[in-house]
C-alpha cells in the first residue's frame, strides 16, 4: 500500500534538523510548501528556504539537513484541518512531533476539529486508522456534510394545443384558405384543461462546521385562470365550468363561450359588446362597432365598421374601411382584404392584399396571398414584413416600417429600476418587521405605532410581491420581443415599385427603380437589397 513521504523536525548535536523520509509503493514525496507551512506552524523562523529547497529535489535524505543552530523545544504530532468546498468536506494532514514531542490522542483530534469549527460529519474510523498507523504528510478525510436533498421545479401540463394561432393554407394558385384557421380550441364543459406538479423545494444539508447546506433554487409556478373555469381542491387541475373554446394568454388559461349573430351586425342588433368570441354569420355594416373579450370572426364583408378584441380577429371576406373602418387586436389579424382602414394588433397579420390603409402590429406582417399587394398607406411593424410587392405603377404614396427597439429597451430599463426601487421597499419592511418581532419574542415593549406598522406591513407587503411578479414577467416578455426582432428585415418576392418609402429601425430608403426578389435590411445606417 502506498505512504506518502513525510518529514520529521530532529533535535541532534545541539541542533535543529531536518529528517526526512522517502515515500513507499508509489506515494507523493515531500513538497516544499508543506514542510514550510509546518515551519511556520511551530514558529521556527530563520530558516533557508532555497537550501530545504535544493535539498528536496537532490532526493538525498540519507544526511538530514541542518535548519537552525539551536535546538527546538519539543512540538507534539500535529494536526491541520482544511476545510474544502464551502463546508462540504474537512481534510485533516498529520505531522510527526519534534524530539521529545508527545503523540496525539483522540481527544487532541478532536479538540483540533473543534477549533477549526468543525462540528459534523465527522469520521472516527479516519481518526482510528491514524491512531493505528500514524500516516503523515496526506491528506484523511476527516468530516463530510450531509449532502441537501435537490428539488425540482413546478411543471404545468396543458391538454389543449397553447401554440394554435389562425395560420390560413395558402392554395397553390395564391389564394388563402380561410375554411381551417385552427385558432379557436373547442373544450366541453367539466374538460380537463391543465395539471400542476407543484415544486419540490428538497430539503437542506448540513455542512461540516454545522451550517445548513441548502438545495438549488427551483421554479414555482401556480396555475392562472379566469372566468368559467373551477380548479381542483389541491389547486393542481384546472376545469372548464362551461362549453366554449380556451386560450392561454400570459400563463393565464381563459375559456369563453360564443355569441353568434345568425345575419349581419347592423340595426337590428345594434353594437355588440361581448365577454367572450363573437362570431358573425354576414356583414358588418358602416358605423356599427363590435367589442369582444375573445376572438372575432366575420364571415361576410366589414364596412366602416370597429371591430376590437381581446384574441384574434378573422375577416373571411375582408374590410372596406371607407376611411372609417378601424380594426383592434391583442391577437392576430387574418383578411382576406384590407382597404382603407386602421389597423392596430398585438399579434401579427395576414391577408391577400393591403390596400391604402394604416397598419400598426408588434408581430410579423404577410401580404402573400394570389396578389399579395401592399399599395398606398402605412405599414408598420417590430417584427419582419413579408409580401409579394409593394407598390404599384401609379406612384401611390406607399411607406412600409420596421420600428426601432429603442422603446422597448427604455420601457425595460424603466422597469428595471421600478423593480429595483420595490424590492427596496419591501426589503425594508421585512426588516422592521423583524425587528418588531424580535422585540417582541423578548418581552420589550412594542409601541401603538410599531403595533399599526405590523398590520400596515402584512396589507402592503402582498401588494408589493404581486406587483414585482408582474413587473418582471412584463420586462422578461420585452427583453424577449427586443431579441426576437434583433435581425428581421422586410422581404419581396415579387416586385418593389419606385416610390416606395422604406425604412428599418430609423433607417431610410425611398425606392427609385424597380427591384424584385429581395431582402431588405438596415445595414449601418441604410437601408441595404439582398438576394431572397
Amino acid at each position: 500500500m502506498a505512504r506518502n513521504g513525510y518529514f520529521q523536525v530532529i533535535n541532534q548535536d545541539g541542533k535543529a534538523w531536518l529528517q526526512v523520509h522517502k515515500p513507499e509503493d508509489g506515494g507523493e514525496m515531500v513538497s516544499v510548501d508543506d514542510v514550510v507551512q509546518y515551519l511556520d506552524r511551530i514558529s521556527l523562523e530563520d530558516c533557508d528556504l532555497s537550501a530545504i529547497s535544493q535539498y528536496l529535489q537532490n532526493e538525498d535524505f540519507d544526511i538530514p539537513l541542518r535548519l537552525t543552530d539551536s535546538e527546538v523545544l519539543p512540538e507534539s504530532e500535529k494536526c491541520i484541518i482544511r476545510v474544502i468546498d464551502q463546508g462540504v468536506r474537512a481534510l485533516a494532514r498529520f505531522y510527526p512531533a519534534t524530539s521529545g514531542g508527545p503523540a496525539l490522542t483522540e481527544d487532541d483530534i478532536i479538540g483540533d476539529l473543534r477549533l477549526a469549527g468543525v462540528r459534523h460529519g465527522i469520521h472516527k474510523k479516519a481518526i482510528d486508522h491514524f491512531l493505528a498507523h500514524r500516516e503523515y504528510c496526506r491528506d484523511y478525510i476527516i468530516a463530510d456534510a450531509t449532502p441537501p436533498v435537490q428539488g425540482y421545479d413546478a411543471e404545468i401540463t396543458y391538454f389543449f394545443d397553447v401554440n394554435a394561432t389562425a395560420k390560413p393554407k395558402l392554395n397553390e394558385d395564391g389564394s388563402v384558405d380561410f375554411h381551417q384557421l385552427g385558432n379557436i380550441k373547442i373544450v366541453t364543459e367539466g374538460e380537463k384543461l391543465a395539471t400542476l406538479k407543484p415544486a419540490n423545494h428538497g430539503r437542506a444539508g448540513i455542512s461540516v462546521l454545522g451550517a445548513p447546506l441548502n438545495p438549488k433554487k427551483v421554479k414555482v409556478r401556480h396555475l392562472r385562470f379566469g372566468r368559467n373555469i373551477e380548479i381542483s381542491p389541491d389547486k393542481c387541475n384546472l376545469y372548464s365550468k362551461v362549453a366554449g373554446h380556451v386560450t392561454l394568454v400570459d400563463d393565464m388559461v381563459m375559456v369563453s363561450d360564443i355569441y353568434r349573430v345568425p345575419a349581419d351586425v347592423d340595426s337590428s342588433t345594434g353594437d355588440i359588446d361581448y365577454k367572450g368570441t363573437v362570431e358573425v354569420a354576414g356583414n358588418v355594416n358602416t358605423g356599427f362597432k363590435i367589442k369582444a373579450e375573445g376572438d372575432i370572426i366575420v364571415n361576410g364583408v366589414v364596412e366602416g365598421a370597429v371591430l376590437i378584441s381581446g384574441g384574434n380577429i378573422v375577416l373571411k371576406r375582408g374590410m372596406q374601411g371607407m376611411e372609417r373602418g378601424e380594426l383592434k387586436a391583442a391577437g392576430n389579424i387574418t383578411a382576406k382584404f384590407l382597404e382603407n382602414c386602421k389597423v392596430v394588433c398585438e399579434g401579427g397579420l395576414r391577408a391577400d392584399a393591403v390596400l391604402h390603409s394604416e397598419v400598426e402590429c408588434r408581430e410579423q406582417i404577410q401580404v402573400r396571398g394570389k396578389k399579395g399587394l401592399i399599395n398606398g398607406g402605412s405599414i408598420k411593424t417590430y417584427s419582419g414584413i413579408h409580401a409579394t410587392s409593394l407598390g404599384s405603377t401609379m406612384g401611390s404614396s406607399t411607406k412600409v416600417e420596421i420600428l426601432s427597439d429603442i422603446e422597448l429597451v427604455k420601457q425595460a430599463n424603466q422597469l428595471k429600476e421600478d423593480i429595483e426601487e420595490r424590492e427596496e421597499k419591501l426589503h425594508g419592511i421585512e426588516k422592521t418587521v423583524r425587528t418588531i418581532k424580535e422585540l417582541r419574542d423578548s418581552w420589550q415593549e412594542i409601541t401603538p405605532e410599531q403595533i399599526q406598522f405590523m398590520k400596515t406591513a402584512a396589507m402592503s407587503k402582498p401588494i408589493l410581491k404581486k406587483e414585482l411578479r408582474k413587473m418582471r414577467r412584463e420586462r422578461e416578455d420585452i427583453l424577449a420581443r427586443i431579441e426576437k426582432n434583433r435581425n428581421v428585415c422586410i422581404k419581396v418576392e415579387g416586385t418593389v415599385y419606385p416610390g416606395v418609402n422604406i425604412m428599418v429601425k430609423d433607417a431610410t430608403r425611398i425606392v427609385k427603380e424597380e427591384m424584385s426578389h429581395c431582402r431588405l435590411v438596415r445595414e449601418g445606417a441604410d437601408v441595404q437589397m439582398k438576394g431572397l
